[in-house]
């Protein structure tokens, strides 16, 4: 690379950073969460670079950047934030939220609007499965602010963390039937899918632990060599799987959190350094976010966008799906065992948002795929109205409803 390259390359992406700090930081005075405005910023630069300022840069992301890249670094950061011993009392509740509900939301979307813009059935399920996963990070800040029951929360970000790596494995399935990249049939494809994600499960925890167990010998869980350690174990269970043994990248990056946060805590580390590991990857889940939700914006804004009655439409589905899930999974619950409060109903409804996993899936759709504008707009409008509704109608909710603990 010339040097000329090289320093232009730093200065963008130094330029990036500052805007991303500065805007974080005065989007704290915002009722809106700062992803809303990353996704606008992203717009704003498309119209500005094709208008104004064509010398600009296109803030294009190519598939493989989404994938490899940035997905690992989503889902291993999702996974290190919950502990196994919790994880266990509540999966029942949590397997049903993040399992089916995948799958239901799938359907639910995917297939009537598939039927009304007159696509094959395959192609509808494609999308269903890109927003099918949920993102309560954007009002995290709500949650901490009010203090929810430790058991709605752990329901909350549990249902994220799982329905993110099965949503990413949907994805991958329907898209190579959509995009007639799958030569078997579907039946063979469903096998070939369970075997991925069986055998990504005891791969994913055997690395995870052996690597939290030689950060907790060495005892470097807040030194460079640690930290180091688990950006190798991210990548290196992503690439060993999904490259090398042809199983699940996602579900064993997954897995490979979930049992090194565990193998971490036969050794408890000093408190500053549990708070470097946090911090470290707090960093690295919102840099890789914001890149996200900014490529999503500039990729709607560098084409018209289409408005007719399929953009309403594709909102009350979501809004359909979600309360099929909730209310409908509720219910089930309150009869096996595990029930969730009327209370906390509405809570988990105004939690399911949209985030940083449904823009990277939609944005690895491949270019020339006819139909990739308007899936990409209706991807923005789903991940702008919860970003934009949600959070201040969960905001009211919390301030008139007091939360009991469930049990």
């Amino acid at each position: 690379m010339e040097a000329g390259t090289l320093i232009y390359a730093l200065g963008m992406g130094g330029a990036f950073l500052l805007f991303l700090a500065a805007l974080r930081h005065y989007a704290q005075r915002s009722p809106f969460p700062p992803e809303s405005w990353l996704v606008i910023s992203g717009v704003a630069y498309a119209l500005l670079q094709q208008n104004l300022f064509p010398g600009l840069p296109a803030a294009v992301l190519s598939a493989d950047t989404v994938l490899i890249l940035l997905l690992p670094i989503l889902i291993f950061a999702s996974g290190r934030s919950l502990p196994a011993g919790t994880l266990r009392r509540e999966w029942r509740a949590i397997s049903l939220f993040a399992l089916p509900g995948v799958v239901l939301s799938m359907l639910i979307i995917g297939l009537p609007l598939a039927g009304v813009m007159g696509l094959p059935w395959s192609h509808g399920l494609m999308f269903g499965a890109a927003v099918a996963a949920t993102d309560p990070s954007a009002v995290g800040v709500i949650f901490r602010r009010f203090g929810l029951p430790e058991r709605l929360e752990t329901l909350i970000e549990g249902e994220s963390l799982f329905n993110d790596g099965i949503a990413i494995v949907l994805f991958g399935a329907t898209t190579a039937l959509a995009l007639g990249e799958a030569m078997v049939g579907v039946g063979d494809l469903t096998l070939r899918l369970l075997w991925s994600l069986a055998a990504a499960i005891p791969l994913g925890l055997l690395l995870g632990w052996a690597m939290g167990k030689l950060v907790a010998v060495w005892h470097e869980q807040n030194r460079f060599s640690g930290l180091s350690l688990t950006l190798i174990l991210c990548y290196g269970s992503f690439l060993l799987a999904e490259h090398l043994l042809h199983l699940s990248g996602v579900i064993t990056v997954l897995c490979a959190a979930l049992a090194f946060r565990h193998s971490r805590c036969g050794h408890p580390p000093a408190a500053h350094a549990h708070d470097s590991f946090e911090a470290f990857w707090d960093y690295l889940n919102t840099l890789a976010a914001g890149v996200l939700f900014f490529a999503l914006g500039s990729a709607v804004g560098h084409h018209a966008f289409f408005i007719n009655w399929v953009v309403p439409l594709v909102v009350i589905l979501l809004l359909l799906s979600r309360a099929v899930l909730v209310y409908g999974g509720s219910w089930l619950l309150n009869r096996t065992g595990s029930p969730v409060p009327p209370d906390w109903q509405p809570v988990l409804l105004l939690g399911g948002l949209r985030g940083a996993v449904s823009a990277a899936l939609v944005l690895l759709i491949p270019p020339d795929y006819p139909h990739r504008i308007e899936l990409l707009c209706l991807v923005f409008v789903l991940i702008m109205f919860t970003l934009l509704v949600h959070p201040p109608l969960l905001q009211r909710r919390l301030r008139r409803a007091t939360l009991n603990d469930g049990l």
